[in-house]
């Protein structure tokens, strides 16, 4: 058995489903890596991927890892970790919504199995969509090695590397407004009266991909922030496992990889009460609204100032996190290709 994969985007860009995707196919065996001779992006990239790719894999059975395939073709296996563009249209671009919005409706219906992450975001595939509860199943995510313990030496080594604080928050800032950015600035200014003077924000992550979620706007500065950019693959781990907790009270997620990331390095973890966050952090975490400043801040506060707490959701972060394996994962995406073809 060999299957066809579609590779249009997960050969030439880097992001949430691509490490998932990657992480995936490291573990399948015999698969066909189909993709265009070079990167296509926009209306190239689409027409590729509707007119070619059908031709390329013909007679094969095609897993098309990132939300988007060709439409011609029924032997497909589509993975779509949530349907954010339905849900939360505020948040992307109106390019973006018109071409996912007429794309996803006719691919989820012609394809054989539409795979997803979490049990919400099934939910919200079948409600939104019209699809028989049977057509859509849950393959959670998984955690690479990068986020596991790390020793007091190897954080100091990143510590310095970033020119980091030896006291720090950590929180992902990307462009994704879903990720409630400019709030949870206005959260930690709020709350600094009660926190720890040496206590500060990190904030690492790149602010680009503008042309898919919009203009982002100015981004509030808060006091003792730190923004970091872009941090090399060494330093994700150990830049983890170093925070006093991780912040992630995100507006929407399919799943929240970074909730698990955090959990596997040992450190406590902040998230959202909304959508599938609090189902995949499952009682290991402290969740606030992501809707409200106060609860944020107050969040936060809680966080900082209870040591307690942060040795309870650490422990039970480390257990909850054991729960995702990307081998467990592979393993049933081998078992529905198996199946299918």
């Amino acid at each position: 058995m060999r299957i066809a994969v579609n590779a249009r985007v997960t050969a030439f860009a880097t992001g949430g489903q691509q490490r998932v995707a990657a992480e995936i196919l490291k573990r399948l065996h015999n698969v066909n890596m189909v993709a265009p001779a070079k990167p296509l992006g926009g209306a190239m990239g689409h027409l590729w991927e509707q007119l070619v790719l059908p031709f390329r894999t013909r007679g094969e059975f095609l897993w098309s890892p990132s939300a988007t395939g060709p439409i011609l073709k029924s032997r497909q296996v589509v993975t779509l970790h949530d349907i954010a563009f339905f849900d939360v249209p505020e948040f992307f671009s109106a390019s973006f919504r018109a071409f996912y919005g007429a794309l996803i409706p006719l691919l989820v219906r012609r394809c054989a199995i539409v795979v997803t992450v979490s049990e919400f975001s099934r939910q919200r595939i079948i409600q939104r969509l019209g699809l028989p509860e049977d057509k859509v199943i849950v393959i959670p995510n998984g955690v690479t090695d990068v986020f596991r313990i790390y020793s007091a030496d190897e954080i100091d080594v990143t510590r310095k590397a970033l020119n980091l604080p030896k006291r720090y928050v950590l929180l992902q800032a990307t462009s994704d407004r879903r990720k409630n950015l400019q709030q949870t600035f206005a959260a930690w200014a709020q709350a600094q009266p009660e926190l720890p003077e040496d206590l500060h924000l990190a904030a690492s992550g790149n602010l680009g991909r503008s042309h898919v979620f919009g203009d982002l706007g100015d981004v509030a500065q808060a006091p003792r922030t730190c923004l970091l950019g872009y941090v090399a693959e060494e330093h994700m781990g150990p830049l983890m496992a170093g925070a006093e907790f991780f912040l992630f009270p995100s507006l929407y997620e399919g799943f929240g990889l970074p909730i698990i990331e955090a959990m596997s390095c040992g450190t406590p973890v902040l998230t959202a009460d909304a959508s599938a966050t609090g189902e995949i952090a499952g009682g290991a975490a402290l969740l606030v609204d992501p809707t409200s400043t106060d609860s944020i801040a107050a969040g936060i506060v809680r966080m900082a100032r209870d040591s307690d707490l942060r040795g309870q959701l650490s422990a039970a972060g480390l257990l909850r996190a054991s729960q995702f394996t990307w081998d467990d994962a592979a393993r049933q995406y081998e078992d529905l290709f198996a199946r299918l073809s």
